[in-house]
């Protein structure tokens, strides 16, 4: 069973009753509370005000197409949830505690193994709002004991009935919208240790989740930039004289704002794409090798993969997500040349399995056979196709980390490629000419690069019928000519 653990170290530290937090008092806390709908479709929501959106139009239309908000129904992830149910028939997991926090908080006073006990399949389940707004909103504190994983290190506040309502935020002058409802200012949004429960996570010893810990040894933390900087950013670049609100219902009472006060809540920004884009960089140079008198008979291309983000390893989440980089060079009628020296891609790459290029992903491998044994007959059979179709260990199995070739923050990535060039022969130099004609007439040749990021492995979006999303980050092409 995969348990994710966080692990805090004293480079990073919240103090929860600092003074910016005077003011956060305990308050009656309930085991049963209905949680605020977002959507709009709530009539009666909607008339009391207790749909998200009927205040906060804009942050309710970023985060629906924000995958928060799909967390606990993303169909992809449902058909992995289910492959861990054909290894584990009579367990349910631990992902409700990241994937479905709505559906495991009725049950925060139940023991240890109750707490785990939600098949992310059932109704119960179905009935929640993934990683909603009041959700997050409700975060008192994080609980930095590692042995407490995903909502269960978090302390949410649920009021009981009969008494106001309490949210936290980042604004230290927050306008209280009426008796029913108090919002207070609290320091944890303004920091990465908000996000941390959910996006750090271990199976035993080995580390499967990094992305908290990668911020922790990276350039960004070392700096105070929070992930807020780039994930939450400012949702309009304006002068600080322009003022707007947070809540578009005109009718509810609110104050002008300056835009550096106004976060985005699309956490890969609108254009999740672009966003990726912006944060990595290819560069490409070709040379000549003459190894022997007929010309020259290598063409050697250097590739340069940059991680701008200064914040975490590229790519970065879940290990299925992963990126490639694709060398190609071919000649004036479209053939490959072949490669003498350097990697090819792995069976991981899908259709691209032995071309020349490098993969970046963190890959795991299963430590032995005897766990899969006590498995039943479904996920039996999915290890012996794993292999075939590129398909590493699953988050849960029991694993090792057996490589890790993905770019840290800040760093780069080299790698060289030598392929063999075509020459003429002497008969044919003496059919063309002189070796000066030659000279004149020089063979061309396409060099592309291509920097692919894709959201999983093609075998495993084979296997469970699940969407296989590929970006092409950068694409770099030049011209090579072979002068003889």
């Amino acid at each position: 069973m995969l348990t994710l653990t966080l692990i805090f170290i004293f480079q990073f530290s919240y103090n929860s009753n600092s003074k910016e937090n005077d003011g956060i008092n305990p308050a009656p806390s309930c085991t049963f509370y209905k949680w605020f709908d977002p959507n709009t479709n709530d009539k009666e929501g909607k008339l009391l005000l207790k749909n998200c959106s009927s205040c906060h139009m804009a942050y309710y239309n970023e985060w629906i197409n924000d995958k928060h908000s799909m967390s606990q129904n993303n169909p992809f992830f449902l058909e992995v949830y289910k492959q861990f149910k054909q290894d584990h028939p009579d367990q349910n997991g631990n992902c409700a505690l990241c994937h479905n926090p709505e559906a495991v908080l009725p049950d925060r006073d139940a023991s240890l193994g109750r707490l785990y006990d939600i098949d992310l399949r059932e109704m119960r389940s179905k009935k929640t709002n993934g990683i909603s707004c009041d959700f997050c909103h409700k975060i008192e504190s994080v609980d930095q004991n590692p042995l407490k994983k995903g909502v269960a290190g978090l302390n949410i506040v649920q009021i009981c009935k009969g008494f106001s309502d309490i949210r936290f935020g980042p604004l230290k002058d927050p306008i209280q919208p009426s008796d029913k409802e108090e919002l207070k200012y609290n320091s944890l949004f303004k920091t990465s240790l908000s996000c941390a429960k959910c996006h750090d996570g271990s199976n035993g010893n080995v580390q499967i989740y990094s992305t908290f810990t990668e911020w922790l040894n990276s350039p960004a933390a070392k700096k105070g930039v929070q992930c807020q900087s780039c994930h939450m950013a400012p949702r309009r670049d304006a002068p600080a004289e322009r003022l707007s609100t947070i809540v578009d219902n005109p009718d509810v009472k609110h104050k002008k704002r300056p835009y550096y006060e106004i976060h985005s809540h699309s956490f890969l920004t609108e254009d999740p794409s672009a966003f990726r884009k912006k944060y990595v960089d290819l560069t490409v140079e070709i040379r000549h090798r003459r190894i022997s008198s007929n010309g020259y008979n290598k063409l050697i291309v250097t590739c340069t993969v940059e991680n701008k983000n200064f914040g975490h390893s590229f790519p970065t989440g879940s290990p299925m997500r992963n990126a490639i980089l694709l060398v190609e060079v071919k000649d004036k009628d479209g053939n490959d040349l072949k490669l003498v020296r350097g990697k090819r891609l792995p069976n991981y790459a899908g259709d691209l399995k032995n071309k020349p290029g490098k993969l970046f992903a963190k890959i795991l491998s299963e430590t032995n056979n005897e766990y899969a044994s006590q498995h039943g007959q479904s996920g039996i059979l999915f290890r012996k196709i794993a292999t075939k179709f590129g398909i590493p260990a699953q988050d849960w199995w029991n694993v090792f980390i057996a490589s890790d070739t993905r770019i840290k923050a800040n760093e780069e990535d080299v790698s060289t490629y030598e392929f063999e060039l075509p020459f003429f022969s002497q008969s044919s130099r003496q059919r063309r000419g002189s070796p000066k004609a030659a000279m004149l007439n020089p063979q061309s040749f396409t060099i592309t690069a291509k920097l692919i990021w894709r959201n999983t492995w093609p075998g495993l979006a084979k296997v469970k019928g699940g969407k296989l999303k590929e970006e092409t980050l950068i694409e770099k092409r030049l011209e090579s000519q072979n002068l003889l």
